[in-house]
């Protein structure tokens, strides 16, 4: 249900945005990073609980075609299991638990290594996730590489600004729980960036 809810509200985030564009028959995406991976979060009885993990934002970096020290984003965090994954490895304390949860985060980077086409970064994310019943703090300390490409292009009522790029990256963290503790989750996936793409009558 709650992912149903994430999806919808990152529809809402990118399509209303668009909606008004395509109103005057134009479009509108606007510069973000999408990043897709798995996580493993550690339960009070030592079993360990896997997700999928995704996050939508709006990125600085996204937008700036040329190199910049530093990146924010911000946007939605949505983490969610597998729907045929067997609830019994859902139980936290005893009970049973929907492990899936929504939410939103800010994440701050700093440029690291980098070369002509490629850069690493090294952040930290704090969120605030709906896990239904309650709502939970968490942060992440984070780091990626990606290979990347600024353009900056327009014309014919038409702009595009922004960065291309494929990333990896690697995280480690902790997040308050539904039953009221707090675990220690590691995660890691790939991840895209999209400019700035305006395209009008």
């Amino acid at each position: 249900m709650r992912l149903g809810v994430g999806i919808a509200a990152m529809a809402v985030v990118l399509a209303g945005t668009a909606g008004r564009a395509a109103a005057g028959r134009g479009a509108l995406i606007p510069p973000m990073e999408i990043e897709l991976g798995h996580a493993v979060t550690g339960a009070r009885d030592g079993r360990q609980i896997e997700a999928t993990q995704l996050l939508v934002g709006l990125s600085w970096a996204s937008l700036y075609p040329k190199p910049t020290p530093v990146d924010v984003s911000v946007g939605v965090i949505s983490t969610f299991r597998s729907a045929d994954e067997p609830m019994a490895t859902a139980r936290v304390a005893g009970a049973e638990e929907d492990e899936s949860a929504v939410g939103g985060y800010i994440d701050v980077a700093v440029r690291g290594a980098a070369g002509a086409y490629w850069r690493t970064w090294i952040g930290a994310r704090g969120e605030l996730m709906d896990h239904g019943r309650v709502s939970g703090l968490g942060g992440a300390a984070r780091a990626s590489i990606e290979v990347w490409a600024g353009t900056a292009a327009g014309g014919h009522d038409a702009l595009i600004l922004g960065t291309v790029a494929l990333s990896a990256w690697a995280e480690t963290g902790l997040r308050e729980q539904p039953d009221g503790g707090t675990a220690s989750f590691v995660a890691a996936g790939l991840g895209m960036r999209v400019p700035l793409i305006v395209a009008g009558h």
